[in-house]
């Protein structure tokens, strides 16, 4: 498990009932939790509690993050380095074509879909890549 820390940017404490239990951040604070069930968390929909003038009451707002460097290392050891006998696969997305190198599917999309691409930056800039002739 890898833990991270969830901060609340808020100037209020920040109060909600998650899976049974309460999770309570005081404000400009943070608890900690494991990286999956605090993505699961930031990501929950909350009720909306309005003021009496119908604007949202700024106590409910849910001004939650994980800091950059804690999704980088929970990243890091949930996916590992790939060991050199894995090998990336470039997959052709209109054919299902799968290939070893990304300039072998660049080569296949400019013989074979270049009049398919909707994006004209992108097929020109495909057209003019002279390293895939």
């Amino acid at each position: 498990m890898t833990m991270i820390k969830v901060q609340n940017n808020n100037e209020y404490d920040y109060n909600e009932k998650y899976k049974g239990q309460m999770i309570s951040i005081k404000a400009h604070s943070f608890v900690e939790m494991d990286y999956e069930e605090a993505v699961i968390f930031l990501g929950k929909a909350v009720p909306i509690i309005r003021l009496k003038n119908g604007l949202q009451d700024p106590k409910s707002y849910k001004m939650l993050l994980i800091s950059d460097e804690d999704k980088a290392r929970a990243r890091c050891v949930m996916g590992g380095e790939k060991s050199s006998d894995q090998e990336k696969v470039f997959v052709c997305q209109a054919c299902m074509k799968e290939f070893r190198t990304k300039n072998g599917l660049l080569k296949h999309i400019k013989d074979k879909h270049q009049s398919q691409m909707v994006d004209d930056d992108a097929r020109d800039e495909l057209l003019d890549n002279e390293d895939l002739d």
